[in-house]
This record gives C-alpha cells, structure tokens and sequence, in this order.
C-alpha cells in the first residue's frame, strides 16, 4: 500500500529539489575537527560572535540566541550514551535509544517558539492510500515519536462570553484563534469549528485545539504517512511552507532528514502528489540531512539545523488562518473518513437506507433482546482489526535504518491497542457464585488442578488482571488472593517495637535499610559541588534558582551525610541531563492540561534519569526497558497443607497491621500515616473473614485452583535495572545435559524473558537499485531507501483508597523540598536471554500517565514484579534482601521495595517516599538513590557468586519458581490423566467384548 508519493533521491548538496532549496541550506555543516577533545574549542570558535564573555541571567532567554553551544554538554552525553548503549548485550531485545535522543530532540525544539508545542508518541491519522479500494476502512492510527508543534485554540471564554449565544460571525473567526500561550480569563474554551481535514492527530469529541506539526520524528514505518498526512493538513490550512520530517530508529543512533512538499499540478483520481527528498545511500554526511547520534560533531550539525528552522517556524504559525480553510477547495485525505462511494458499493443515501431497513428488521425480530439497540454497521465485511504494520506498503516496510533494523519498536504501541480492543480475557468469577458451590467430598488441590487444566482457561493478562477491583480475600480473582497464595503480604513502612514481629518479619531491618538508601541531606558542599559544575546555557537558569536560593532546601533530616561527595560528583558530571529532563517534564505537564497525555509523554525523562545514572561499574547501563518478565508461580496450589494454615497466616498479618497502627504517634503531621494503617488493619479484619468463609464453605481447594488455571503468566515491565553475572547461567546449564532440557529450563527460569515472536504479516522488505538522483514514482516494488548506519545499536464497604495510592501521604510531607509554587512556575533478529550472564533484578519501574484511577492498577502490576523478583532470588539462595520498584504517576515517582524474610514476602506500599520531577531538588534527590542502587546489584551478585557452588540444579528444574513452569506441568499432569483415561476406557471395552464369549 502507498500513498502516491514522488521520491527524489539527492547525491550531492547543491542537488536538492527547487521547492526545498531554502530548508535545505541550512544543512550546511560546521567543520569538526578530527579530534573530539577540541570540540569544545570549536563550538565556542563557531558561535564567538554570539557569546564573547558568559551570560549570567535568571529568566527565558529569547529563542533567536540559542546556537549548539548552549546544549554541548547534552550533547556530549547524548553520544557518549548511545556509544556505551551500543556496546551492550542486548539480553533478550533490541535495546530502546530513544529516551536518550528524543532528550535532546526535545531540549531544542523547545528554542523554535515560546509557544511551541512538544508531543512524545502523538497518534496521528494515517492518509488515503493511493489505491482506496486496497485500504482497510478500520482506524488505523499512525505513531509519531515526537512532533514540534504550534497548536490553535479558539478564544478564551470571558465571563461575559458564558451569557452569549455561541455562533459567531465568519468575520470574526481569525480573531477567535489563539496561541497555545494565550491566557484564559476563566479557564474555559469553545470548541473550533473547523472540519476534520483540518486536523491530523487522533481524537474523539469536540475539538478545542488544533495542531499542526513544524518538525516531525518518526521510524521507518511511520515517516513517510505522517509525512504525507502534515501536507494534506497545511494544504487545508493553505500554508505552502515545505515539511520537514526526521526519520530514527526506536533502536539506531541514524536520523535521516526528509524534506516533503506538495504539487497541485500533478493529481491522480483527486490526489495531490506528494513529493519527498532525501539524501541517497551515499555514507554519513551532514550536509546531506544524514547524522549519527553518536558522533558529537554530526550531532552538533544536527542541533545546529534543528534550531536554524525558528524562522521557518515563525513562517509557518503566520501563514495559519481559518480563512483559508474556509475558501480552500475541500480535501478528503484522512483515512478514517473514506470515500462511500468507491467503499461501499453505492452512493451514501443508498446505504443509509438500506441500514435503516436492516435496523427496522432487526428490532422488529428481536424486541425481547437486549442487544437489540441500533448500531452502526461496519462500512465492509472485513472487522477484523488491522494493525498498521500489516498493511505496510514496500515503501514503508524497507526503509532501512541502521543496518535493516526497521520498525524494531521496543514500545509496540499497536500491539498494545490490539491487545486492548481483542485480548479482553476472561471474566472473574462472581463471588456469590462461587462461594455457593460445595463440594460433594474433599479433594486435593492437585486433583482441582489436573481437572482444571484439562479445561485449558486462558490466564489473564497482567495488565487486565492488576486492573480488576481488589475485593479482598473471597473467592473472586483479586490482586489480594494472588499475593496470599504467594505467601506475600502488603505493609507500610513502619517500625514495630515488638522484637519478636521484628525478628519474625524483617520489618524494622527493612525500614532502616530503606531509609538509608533514599535519605538525602542539603549541605553546603553539594551546594558548592553543583554551582560550579559546567551545565549547558539553556538550563544554567534552573541551577542557579536551585543553588541560590535564600533559604537551603530541608530535606529529611539525617544525621548521615547523604549522599556522599562521590555521588554528589557523579551526578554533577551529569547535572545538565538531569536539568534537561526537569525541564521537559515541566512542559509535558503543561501540554498535558492542554492535550491531554499519553503514558509515553514523561516515560521518557524516566527513562533518560535511569540509564544515565544508574551504572554499577562505569559506562555499564544496564537498564532494559519494556521486558517480559516470569512471574511467580501460585504456591497455595502445589502446598497440600495451605488450607490448614491460613487462618494462622492471616491472624498473624493483622497482628502485624495492628502493632504498625499502634506504633505511630498520634499527631496532626502524622495523622495521613495512621489513616493508613487504620485502613489496612480492617483489611486484615476483612482478610480473616473471608477465609473462615472459604473454610466453612468446604470449597478452599477449589478456589485456589481456579485462580492458578486463571493467573497471569508473564509481566511486561516498563523498565528494569539489573546487574548481569558473568558466566553463572553457563555453569549452571552445564549441569544439564539435554539440550531441550537447557532451552525448557532458561525460558521458565530467567526472571526476564526474550521478545514475544512478531506475528504481523507485514510485507518483506527489499532495497530498490543504487538511487540516481532522479525522481521516481514508488511502487509495491520499489521501497524508499535511508542512509544505514555503520552501527547499531471498591470492595465490600471497605475503603481501600488508602491503601494503594503510595502518593496520598508522603512520609516527609513538612521536610521534602520547594513549594508546589516552585515546581510550576521488528523484524531484526534480537538475542534470547544470555546464556552467558544471568540478570539479578535490582529495580522495577511501571510507568502511568498522571491518572488518579490508575495509580492502583500500576501498584498492583508493581506488586506481581516484586513478588516475582524476589521469589526468583530465593531460588538462588538470595535472602532477606531487597528488590526496590518506581510506580511512576505523570511527573510523581514513588520508591517501593519488597523482601523475603522465613519464607513471607513483604511488600511495602504505604508510608514510602516519592518524588515530583518538576522540582529539580526532587530530582536530584531521585537519582542520587540510583548510585546507591547500583551498589546494592553489587552486593547481590557478591551474594549469587558465593551460593553459586551449592545450587542444586536438580532442585531447581523439580521445584520450579515460575508461573511458566507451573502452567507447563499443569499441562503435563493433564495430558498423563487423559492418556490414563483413555487406557482405563480401552480395558473397559476390552472386558465388555470379551464377556459374550465366556457366556
């Protein structure tokens, strides 16, 4: 499938088109010199004119004064990152880069224009293909990694404006547009009135704003629709300025440079010809729109042409008006509005009556049902959703980025959307139901198990299930029941003064190790420390604010010097990254307010704080991110004797709640903990209840069957920090001598698993012949080539709301930092898991956008990561040791941490410290846990190297940990009673046909 796009390929700089001479002068390179050590002296040479002595200011800084040199050392970071990334293991899948670009990316879009408008992974509607009739009539969305925008709103409600009729005179519609940073008297806008044409991003409801995008990045398989898409859009808009567009691998360090343009001369059955340029396959040159992330000079060529485009920036937001929308000849270019005619087998009116009879029918037939209600019927037989790499033309399936490795997106978002619209999973069981069910005579649980098994249930989702209300303890599918038949608890963290629940659980060890590994003092040398580290131009403002303030920012007090000079040094050498990411986040909340958000739009500076500092040894960044991860077996289901003991473990958690609940002082600065630990001693009150109901009812076997045929079997983790083990997993493998025993045995062993195997059926990509430098039409066999690189890279009148929100009450509420005034002002081959280093976790993140109703929902899929994290140590030998977790909300970030301690997992969700990473007192305060964490990894592989001679593998493989392995025996228990069955039938029959005979 294509969309009727012209392609010229360019061999040299003065070979660029005539319609993108303009934008393609400013590809013009600096000189570099050949060795990086003076590229400091060569930015300041190249922009002396602009900075002859230092500039001390506190305030924004006009756009028009930004050059490369101010963003030097994010760019220095930038490459010395993407060059340790790429010389890393893979461990399982291609390794994401585009926190660390996009970082820079975003840092100097934000020069284009005060009122620039950044969008991270925007969905965007995907153009008409040039043949309609070929293209699937589902809506299919295309993604965009980032979009540098200016965005339209209508005008600002006044008071007196609410007492008005809301028409308005076509003359007086270009005065109701304003810019995104147009100030609102009441807060209130009206919807623009502009036609769906007019808008290019996905979107449901009124439209209260409308953006059209400067500077577009995408990967290979998104480039050139959302290319396509922009021209249509600004020919709506009547606005004639080229696109310029960026083509970068989720997983390279290549971005490509494309420029497009329309020509309405040239038409086909009523499409525009849309025409793109880029550089041929001719190496890396800057000066023909090629550059690598890692190399500093390409990418200071590439910040230089980035921010050279302010002007055309400026050009375009004047070129916008409605007017022109209004008097353009219409263009139907979007693909979730298809042409009825050509689609449909008939003119519009022709269909609606024939809907309107197959309504009448329907109805008339089946008024008693109550699915009877009217919908609208689908526009073609084919329902079935389609996801956009499935019906990915040549031209966009094989643009080659970084040795081939095309769309290899570690994120997947369309596998998601497709997982959300089909794999709805199974429905929980209604506890009514199932507490009514008895059984006629005891069984064991193994007996439950096999039976269940030979139904062969679909496990939930983790997702799915992790957003299931939590109703305690009955015989529903609840995040509690998962983590009781795990021999797991929740609990806040709180000392207790009992010695005896101290020794018994861990607690007060726990809380005091924590303490230590999240405490943070101010002090006069980190002051000095981080006023006189170098720090890019663009964010010398925000340290200034930071390091001046009148009064020293009171963190927790400690008597330690936390953290120590060493980190405090470690983090100054990276201190810009970290003003960077502040500053981002800052602007993706505001957008957020005005946009709406994504999950992927602070994802990102997450991502970027991580890896920049968390590293166990130097230039070793081991965090993967978007990973499946094992998650832990059912215990309850293989443990005969559990029934018999849950009363017992169930008394003895609330005595532990009720003992955390009296050792907190009652005042009015703790009343929010206590509120807590109030709300999970009636939990726990709750929690009895349910089992000695289960137990009364005589079903408790039964039940936990049903969860464990039901449980989750795998996780993905938005990101996890690990610290590899040199050759543990291949001495441990030499002990096994099967080699399908070695593959059964890493698969369901390793806490962190490989790649799901991609089943689209996208096309196969080719390569067209050397380009020429003429243009030429692209067809099904011909595909658009990009320069490769040279490497790559609710619950039963029971309130749980204070139990999962880890950010409804911060520990340190009266100490933590500035006011909240302060703070606002895939088809590529990927590696299976080493089998050469085995991964120890050390901390797990989930990531939410800021959404109050999901804060449960990533706390519950925390909870499934740690238990699982944690069991998958105990199996080593790895005790009484933490694993720690990040539930991110938006800009908040909460640190978490779970152990086991006699054979009882504890994971602490309450009373835990979280972090804004608006403020940038917050964010310092979070990464310097992360040198603290990578020490911690440390200790743990010391730990595995010492059990490591006393693993019994033998164990191991009999007495797995995982769910995977428990659902493969489930399957192997199952077939042994069929085939048992079976002989049993046989012999029947055999008997039966022999009786006659003796007769």
């Amino acid at each position: 499938m294509t969309f009727g796009e012209v392609v010229h390929y360019v061999t040299q700089p003065t070979g660029w088109p005539e319609p993108v001479r303009g934008i393609t002068s400013l590809l013009s390179p600096f000189h570099c010199p050949d060795s990086s050590s003076d590229v400091s002296e060569h930015l300041s040479s190249a922009s002396s004119s602009n900075f002859s002595e230092p500039l001390v200011f506190h305030g924004a800084l006009a756009p028009e004064s930004y050059t490369a040199k101010d963003f030097q050392i994010l760019i220095q970071s930038t490459a010395a990152g993407l060059s340790a990334l790429a010389e890393l293991p893979h461990y399982g899948g291609e390794r994401s880069t585009v926190p660390l670009w996009s970082q820079l990316l975003h840092a100097l879009s934000n020069t284009l224009s005060p009122d620039v408008m950044i969008l991270e992974d925007a969905s965007f509607i995907m153009p008409r293909a040039q043949n309609v009739a070929s293209q699937p009539l589902n809506l299919i969305d295309g993604r965009a990694t980032l979009l540098a925008a200016h965005a339209i709103f209508s005008a600002p409600r006044t008071h007196s404006d609410t007492s008005r009729t809301s028409s308005r005179n076509e003359e007086d519609e270009d005065e109701s547009m304003h810019s995104a940073d147009s100030d609102s008297s009441d807060g209130s806008v009206e919807s623009l009135d502009l036609p769906l044409q007019a808008h290019m991003l996905s979107g449901r409801g009124r439209r209260l704003s409308a953006v059209v995008p400067v500077l577009l990045v995408a990967d290979s398989y998104n480039i050139v629709p959302l290319m396509c898409s922009t021209l249509y859009q600004r020919r709506v808009w009547g606005i004639r300025q080229p696109v310029v567009g960026l083509c970068c691998s989720s997983t390279g360090t290549i971005a490509t440079a494309i420029f497009g343009w329309l020509d309405p001369d040239q038409s086909e059955e009523g499409h525009m010809a849309t025409h793109l340029a880029l550089a041929a396959d001719i190496g890396l040159d800057s000066s023909m729109g090629v550059f690598d992330f890692t190399d500093t000079c390409s990418a200071i060529n590439l910040a230089q042409f980035i921010l050279g485009l302010r002007t055309h920036f400026e050009d375009i937001k004047g070129s916008i008006s409605i007017e022109a929308v209004d008097s353009l000849t219409p263009l139907h270019w979007r693909s979730d509005l298809p042409d009825f005619e050509t689609q449909s087998g008939g003119p519009l009116d022709e269909r609606v009556a024939s809907w309107t009879h197959q309504v009448h029918v329907e109805t008339s037939s089946s008024e008693a049902s109550s699915s009877s209600s009217p919908r609208t019927p689908p526009l073609l037989s084919d329902t079935a959703l389609v996801s956009y790499e499935t019906i990915s033309s040549p031209l966009l399936a094989t643009i080659v980025e970084d040795e081939q490795v095309h769309g290899a997106n570690i994120r997947a978002p369309q596998e998601a959307r497709a997982i959300n619209v089909k794999g709805r999973g199974p429905q929980p069981s209604s506890s009514k139901r199932s507490s009514k069910r008895t059984s006629p005579g005891p069984r064991s649980l193994s007996e439950f198990r096999t039976s269940t098994s030979s139904r062969a249930p679909s496990p939930y989702p983790n997702s799915q299930f992790a957003a299931l209300s939590d109703t305690g303890l009955d015989d529903s599918m609840t995040l509690s029941n998962w983590l009781f038949e795990r021999n797991a608890f929740a609990i806040g963290r709180i000392p207790v003064r009992s010695e005896e629940l101290a020794k018994k659980t861990g607690i007060n060890t726990m809380v005091e190790l924590y303490d230590k590994m999240t405490e943070f003092s101010w002090s006069d040398d980190i002051r000095t420390i981080l006023s006189n580290v170098k720090v890019d131009r663009f964010v010398s403002g925000m340290r200034t604010d930071l390091c001046t303030m009148n009064r020293g920012p009171n963190c927790q007090s400690t008597p330690n010097d936390v953290p120590s000079l060493e980190d405090v040094e470690f983090i100054s050498s990276k201190f810009s990254v970290l003003l960077h990411a502040v500053t981002s986040a800052r602007q993706c909340d505001d957008i957020a307010k005005l946009q709406g958000a994504n999950e992927a739009d602070r994802r990102h500076e997450w991502d970027a704080l991580l890896l920049n500092f968390f590293q166990p040894v130097p230039s070793q960044r081991d965090v993967l991110l978007e990973r499946q991860l094992n998650l832990a077996c059912n215990n309850a289901a293989d443990d005969a004797s559990f029934a018999s003991r849950a009363n017992k473990v169930i008394l003895e958690y609330r005595s532990l709640c009720l003992e955390q609940e009296e050792c907190i002082p009652l005042t009015r600065e703790t009343a929010g903990s206590w509120e807590q630990a109030a709300a999970a001693v009636n939990q726990a009150l709750q929690f009895s209840y349910d089992i000695r109901h289960r137990l009364l009812m005589g079903n408790f076997a039964e039940v936990i069957a049903d969860h464990s045929s039901k449980d989750p079997v795998t996780g993905k983790c938005d990101a996890i920090l690990v610290v590899p083990c040199s050759g543990v997993a291949t001495t441990t493998l030499q002990r096994i001598s099967s080699v399908e025993e070695k593959d059964t045995f890493l698969k369901s062993f390793m806490l962190v698993q490989g790649p799901k195997p991609d089943t689209s059926t996208g096309e196969t990509p080719h390569q067209i012949e050397t380009p020429d430098g003429h243009p030429r039409k692209t067809t099904s066999g011909r595909s658009l080539q990009v320069p490769s690189s040279s490497r790559v890279s609710e619950s039963k009148k029971l309130n749980r709301n204070h139990l999962h929100n880890p950010f409804l009450h911060h520990p340190d509420r009266n100490q933590v930092t500035q006011t909240q005034e302060a703070i606002l002002s895939k088809d590529a081959p990927c590696d299976e898991p080493s089998q050469q280093n085995l991964l120890l976790p050390v901390l797990l993140a989930e990531y939410k956008k800021k959404d109050e109703s999901a804060i449960s929902t990533s706390m519950n899929q925390m909870k499934t990561y740690l238990v699982s994290a944690v069991t998958f140590l105990s199996k080593l030998g790895i005790i009484d040791k933490p694993v720690f977790g990040l539930i991110v909300n938006g800009t908040l970030g909460a640190v978490t941490m779970a152990w086991m301690t006699n054979k009882q997992i504890y994971v602490m969700e309450r009373n835990i410290r979280y972090y804004d990473i608006r403020d940038p007192l917050q964010a310092l305060q979070f990464v310097s846990i992360l040198p603290r964490l990578a020490r911690h990894g440390l200790d743990l592989r010391g730990l595995l190297r010492k059990q490591l001679a006393i693993i019994d593998v033998t164990e191991l493989q009999s007495k797995p940990w995982s769910k995977l392995a428990q659902q493969q025996e489930d399957k192997r228990l199952a077939a042994a009673q069929q085939t048992r069955s079976e002989e049993v039938v046989a012999q029947d029959r055999g008997s039966d046909d022999a009786e006659p005979e003796r007769i």
